[in-house]
């Protein structure tokens, strides 16, 4: 097979011929999100796929999407850099902070900062090219012989607008769309237990935003995945309710000569990506189909909650946070807060039986046990929120959480506003970009919600 395809896992894939192997977003095994996630198919791992790749003896390249943990395993990562026999090159979307980039020279691999749109070639029958999307997010076009393959993975592009735009990016590229690799369930906290309705609208939209992507890309083969995981906690296991299944967007395609080119493959499932069709895939996806639903129909013990945190631990992780966001961006939540552009967060924590509330103005104080307040979280997720740079992105893709009210959400994003830009790579070493993504893009957003 000259231009091999094969399914790993989850949102993972890699493609190989007699020269080259391009490897998208492995993660393979273990939990993520803060123990948020886990894999239904939990039978891939990360030395059997470095052993697979070692095997095969080819120039090796990885692309990843973006750092979410689910694209970018560090467990991986180590595991190859341990056991990886040859030079693996890595591309990635350039970025301000370089972070990743860093990250991955530091651990002796070799690093391609893609610039938008810029076709790389890896091999005569091989290239890619890296389109940055929002929120830290990318999406790829690779050329595989006379092949196109689109791969939005988690890219929210939800409307005509978005597909128009991604179609004209791919326009200088090629012709067609060959096949589409795209995202099928909902990814992050959908509601609280009590409201099923707001899930079962985001399973619906997920469907119609695979339809309209069709319509508009117009692939000869979809191929749905990178939502190959279940809700893992006892905390947000209830997420998993109305989440879209291999099968039930099987049944969903099966509805319209639109969709009727959908089609699933599992782990370890090859394609000759020059010969595949919706025809030629029909027999494995159906396959594929019964390997997925008979996974997610299993019973799983949820991962039990950490043990509750010392309140004065909590207390200190706010601390360090408010400081490292204000010395990355000196006076701007200060001044935010008091413009009442972000109000103060009211956080309660039901293993401590305790109700704080954070200010970037005066700081933690702790509130009487019958106050208000705006979200409710275990005290080791409320330091995992401050510890770390993707502490609040991290926490809404997982879920692990209750909000009071359906302001909640938004007053709870917005007081982390500052932590995102910091991961996005705004802040004191970027004064002009930062001045302008604020001028004209959160501020704005900010005060058109008000």
């Amino acid at each position: 097979m000259p231009h091999a395809l094969t399914f790993v896992n989850h949102a993972s894939f890699y493609i190989a011929n007699t020269a080259s192997l391009l490897l998208i977003d492995p993660w393979v095994e273990g939990a993520v999100f803060n123990n948020g996630w886990s894999l239904l198919d939990t039978s891939t791992s990360n030395e059997a796929l470095v052993r697979d790749i070692a095997a095969l003896n080819l120039n090796t390249f990885i692309w990843y999407s973006h750092e979410h943990p689910d694209h970018f395993s560090i467990s991986f990562i180590k595991k190859l850099k341990q056991a990886a026999p040859g030079k693996v090159t890595v591309l990635f979307q350039r970025t301000k902070d370089q972070r990743v980039a860093g990250f991955l020279r530091k651990n002796g691999f070799d690093v391609i900062e893609c610039a938008a749109g810029a076709r790389q070639v890896l091999d005569p029958e091989l290239s890619i090219a890296v389109f940055p999307y929002a929120d830290g997010d990318s999406w790829c076009l690779i050329q595989s012989g006379q092949k196109t393959i689109v791969n939005l993975n988690d890219c929210a592009v939800t409307d005509a607008a978005g597909c128009q735009a991604i179609r004209k990016a791919i326009a200088p590229h090629s012709k067609k769309v060959d096949i589409l690799f795209t995202q099928f369930g909902y990814a992050n906290w959908i509601g609280n237990p009590f409201e099923p309705g707001l899930r079962r609208r985001a399973a619906a939209e997920k469907r119609n935003r695979i339809s309209l992507q069709m319509e508009i890309l117009k692939p000869a083969v979809t191929i749905p995945f990178a939502s190959f995981v279940a809700f893992s906690s006892v905390e947000n296991c209830y997420l998993n309710d109305y989440q879209n299944s291999a099968y039930t967007i099987r049944q969903w395609a099966s509805l319209s000569p639109l969709t009727e080119s959908v089609r699933f493959m599992k782990p370890h499932d090859v394609i000759d990506v020059e010969q595949a069709s919706a025809g030629s895939m029909s027999r494995m996806s159906h396959a594929a189909v019964e390997h997925w639903e008979q996974l997610g129909s299993r019973t799983r013990a949820p991962t039990p909650a950490e043990a509750p945190v010392a309140p004065a631990d909590v207390a200190a992780a706010f601390a360090r946070y408010r400081a490292a966001v204000g010395t990355n961006l000196p006076w701007l939540p200060w001044l935010l807060e008091k413009c009442g552009l972000i109000k103060p967060l009211l956080l309660h924590m039901p293993d401590l039986a305790l109700t704080v509330r954070c200010s970037y103005v005066s700081g933690y104080t702790e509130l009487p046990a019958a106050a208000a307040y705006d979200v409710s979280m275990t005290s080791s997720s409320v330091v995992f929120l401050f510890s770390n740079d993707y502490g609040f992105n991290t926490t809404h893709v997982n879920g692990r959480f209750r909000t009071t009210s359906s302001g909640a959400l938004q007053r709870f994003s917005r007081f982390f506003m500052p932590q995102n830009l910091g991961r996005q790579g705004y802040g004191i070493r970027h004064p002009l970009a930062t001045a302008g993504h604020l001028a004209g893009n959160v501020l704005g957003r900010m005060r058109a919600g008000a």
